[in-house]
């Protein structure tokens, strides 16, 4: 399924949704249209566009990040947790990373929202609810329980997993209402619009490289080694 999507005017139209408890639905996108291809002779990067000069491209203040500080290969992943292609990816691919690149000090990953839905708004509230180190169970969580929560009725679903998590239903709410945290969610997207053309998920940035849409391990693990390489 493809689609085109305006990051401000969507992420805008969706927290004000989730704030007056509207579960409309916006379609959440797969692939985007992709960017021109660069001259590489390395064939894993083959077809995959020349690397964007930004510091977007690089761990900012605030980023959700796992693994070494110092590892050469910075791996963004803009994501809605309402994403079944993320879930999907943070299932069946994500684990296989982790232990073989981001625990092995290869690799680095930051995390940013791209919420493409009301509830994907709410889930992420919640995520940035827990302390910091608990944000990565709380997310693997709710992409987990996908199915249960993406829905009309997801606040519910929700303010359970809160609760499961130590957060009564007042500091939830006012997890919702936190608009620190929703003008950094709104950041989040307008960023990734400016910079990297992000208009669907999932869509990974590799050292300043464009990656969109899902991606196997072994696919992931050519293109980690072939920008190592380049990096040193």
């Amino acid at each position: 399924m493809e689609a085109t999507l305006n990051a401000r005017n969507l992420v805008i139209g969706v927290v004000v949704l989730a704030l007056v408890g509207v579960g409309g639905f916006y379609a959440w996108t797969h692939y985007g249209p992709g960017a021109a291809p660069a001259a590489s002779s390395d064939p894993a990067l083959a077809g995959l566009p020349a690397p964007v000069d930004s510091p977007f491209a690089k761990v900012m203040d605030g980023d959700m990040v796992l693994g070494d500080a110092n590892a050469p290969v910075t791996f963004i992943e803009y994501s809605s947790l309402s994403c079944p292609h993320c879930a999907r990816h943070h299932k069946e691919v994500l684990p296989l990373i982790k232990k073989n690149y981001i625990d092995t000090g290869k690799v680095k990953l930051v995390v940013r929202d791209f919420p493409l839905n009301g509830p994907a708004v709410q889930a992420s509230l919640l995520a940035h609810c827990v302390s910091p180190l608990a944000y990565w169970g709380m997310t693997e969580q709710l992409f987990a329980t996908q199915a249960q929560w993406v829905n009309d009725q997801s606040l519910p679903i929700l303010a359970g997993m809160a609760a499961a998590a130590g957060i009564n239903g007042q500091d939830f709410q006012q997890c919702l209402n936190d608009k620190a945290a929703k003008d950094k969610i709104i950041a989040s997207a307008e960023n990734a619009d400016k910079a990297f053309k992000v208009d669907s998920t999932p869509t990974f940035i590799v050292n300043g490289i464009v990656v969109k849409g899902e991606k196997t391990y072994d696919e992931f693990a050519k293109i980690f080694d072939a920008v190592a390489a380049q990096a040193h």
